[in-house]
């Protein structure tokens, strides 16, 4: 593990290893300043207590009865994936985490490389989450912009219009919005009475279609600020 720690400490993404029980075992320089914890304050704690992570909707991901250390005993993968979290400043940041279990040499054991990097468009995609009811109201013509707020109008019209725009099916923008508001798979499906499998499916369509690499990119894409 010598050997791995030592490249991990050269890496410019953060990253920890937590040992059988989800404990950190190792957090490397990068996600110090990343995150403003010294290794001295981690060291043994357990990874959801450090990471805290949540969707962007607010649901709490890192929790004692954690689905990716469950996955990774179960000998299955795990998909990188999008977590909203707190810096040690109060600095409201997102990260993108990829998850790679390791064997650490003693038969059945195994340790797990976490690597992070921050997702700079949070505060776009937090910005989302008071948009969204107005949005699903307004692109299928239910609601119009005028029973609204008027400061939110005008911003509203132009992001619904940008929905209306893209290659998308009815059902696809539907779970894009649905996203948008940080429901995850099993509520989108519990949703829209679908199945999982048919929602991971749409979900990435949308991503082909949009030419996007994840969930938080094609959330950006969609609802964020026009490239001048």
């Amino acid at each position: 593990m010598k050997g791995v720690f030592s490249l991990l400490n050269r890496t410019a993404e953060g990253a920890l290893v937590t040992n059988g029980d989800s404990r950190v075992r190792y957090w490397n320089p990068t996600a110090e300043r990343m995150l403003g914890y010294s290794s001295h304050e981690v060291l043994g704690r357990p990874c959801n207590e450090v990471i805290r992570g949540k969707t962007l909707g607010g649901l709490q991901v890192c929790t004692p009865m954690c689905s990716v250390s469950e996955r990774l005993r179960a000998g299955k993968g795990v998909r990188n994936f999008d977590v909203q979290t707190t810096t040690k400043a109060g600095r409201v940041i997102c990260l993108n985490i990829s998850s790679i279990p390791l064997p650490s040499g003693k038969k059945g054991r195994y340790v797990v490389i976490h690597l992070f990097h921050e997702i700079k468009e949070i505060k776009t995609l937090l910005k989302i989450r008071r948009l969204t009811a107005l949005l699903n109201e307004m692109v299928d013509g239910r609601v119009q912009p005028q029973s609204k707020k008027p400061e939110a109008t005008e911003e509203c019209v132009e992001k619904t219009e940008r929905l209306r725009s893209l290659p998308l099916t009815k059902r696809e923008r539907e779970i894009l919005c649905g996203l948008a508001e940080g429901m995850t798979t099993k509520a989108l499906a519990d949703h829209l009475y679908i199945s999982h499998v048919t929602v991971r499916n749409h979900i990435q369509h949308i991503l082909e279609k949009l030419g996007a690499h994840s969930r938080l990119e094609v959330l950006a894409m969609a609802f964020g600020p026009r490239s001048q």
